[in-house]
């Protein structure tokens, strides 16, 4: 299996999956059932637009909404964990539009 996956993104304030994420998210429900036995730290983020309490909650959010989808499409969920940093491990820089929007993500990491 291929388990380098690309970030899921999420629109600004939200934590609802987008439509266009849909077919990725499948792509890695097909590569999770190759070895059901790996396991799998989904990391939820947030730029740094509100308040510390409000992106740690977002970044929570995000991570648990690609787990249900996740699970809801047959990945046991004994092998997927969740984890938020809000706005604490910026993927990209804050000060440009383009970086917050990529810190708006949840990055699905291979537990070693």
């Amino acid at each position: 299996p291929d388990f380098n996956f690309k970030n899921i993104q999420f629109d600004y304030n939200s934590a609802v999956l987008r439509t266009s994420a849909i077919q990725y998210l499948d792509h890695i429900v097909e590569e999770m059932k190759k070895d059901a036995s790996a396991k799998f730290v989904l990391n939820g983020n947030a730029s740094s637009e509100g308040t510390k309490a409000h992106n740690m909650a977002l970044s929570i959010d995000r991570a648990n909404a690609v787990k249900l989808y996740l699970t809801n499409a047959g990945v046991d969920v004994s092998g997927l964990s969740v984890k938020g940093y809000g706005a604490k491990k910026p993927i990209a820089s804050n000060k440009t539009e383009k970086g917050r929007e990529t810190n708006r993500s949840v990055e699905v990491q291979l537990i070693h």
